[in-house]
């Protein structure tokens, strides 16, 4: 599980360096609202797949709490 959350935290900390990286490229065609606003929608999209899979991942653990 230690591995997991490292694993988790260096793909985080990748995909933050990878989008920061292209802030420059996004606010030239775009605003800088429209950047700030990825980091509104992913989280919430994420949130609502996570809220989607909640029973599929309840049924895989089999009672386990």
């Amino acid at each position: 599980m230690f591995g997991v959350w490292y694993l988790a935290i260096a793909i985080g900390n990748k995909l933050a360096a990878v989008l920061g990286g292209q802030i420059k490229n996004i606010t030239e065609e775009y605003s800088l609202s429209y950047f700030f606003l990825i980091f509104t929608i992913v989280p919430f999209i994420a949130g609502v797949l996570v809220f989607l899979l909640n029973p599929l991942l309840k049924k895989l653990m089999h009672g386990v709490r």
